[in-house]
């Protein structure tokens, strides 16, 4: 194949799909303890429990179903290899979860009614919008790159990296 813009944009296509669907692999399969939280250095922890319930509890708000997913351990992934991320959606967690319990009284993981965690997320969706919308994308991303997720919607998967994708090469005939 000669070196082309298209045989780039072909090696890029294949490394972000390849990205996404690393990142929706069981978690079993990077199996780490995230349970007490992430050291970003020594002695300064994020997502600790707390701040993982309250992420599965949002994630879940988000869009319903993703806890069956298993969304936190995703997110938990995620954020592990973006350290940046994840000071900054740890702190856009905390704000939701301390706003929560200075309106309501109790943790934001806690709130059942449906109109409460409705007035919080308007809150933070106008207050802190680049928090609410960076960390909806991450979720949005997350979930539709789920196989489980794809048989729902009928979705047979990824294309295959076979086809026609570089278009100075003629197609090959089927015989």
């Amino acid at each position: 194949m000669i070196d082309s813009r298209r045989k780039f944009l072909k090696t890029l296509a294949v490394g972000i799909i390849g990205g996404e669907v690393l990142s929706a692999l069981p978690t079993t399969v990077f199996a780490k303890n995230f349970d007490k939280g992430i050291e970003i250095q020594k002695g300064y922890i994020v997502f600790n429990e707390d701040t993982q319930k309250v992420m599965e509890a949002l994630a879940e708000a988000l869009i319903p179903g993703s806890k069956k997913i298993n969304i936190k351990d995703k997110v938990m992934n995620y954020v592990n290899r973006d350290r940046a991320a994840a000071t900054f959606l740890d702190a856009g967690m905390w704000n939701i979860d301390s706003l929560s319990r200075s309106r309501y009284k109790k943790p934001f993981y806690s709130l059942k009614d449906k109109k409460s965690i409705e007035t919080l997320l308007k809150y933070v969706r106008a207050k802190n919008g680049v928090f609410f919308n960076q960390f909806r994308h991450l979720v949005i991303r997350l979930y539709y790159a789920d196989p489980k997720v794809w048989k729902e919607l009928s979705y047979n998967g990824p294309p295959q990296t076979k086809g026609f994708m570089d278009y100075s090469e003629p197609p090959k005939q089927i015989k």
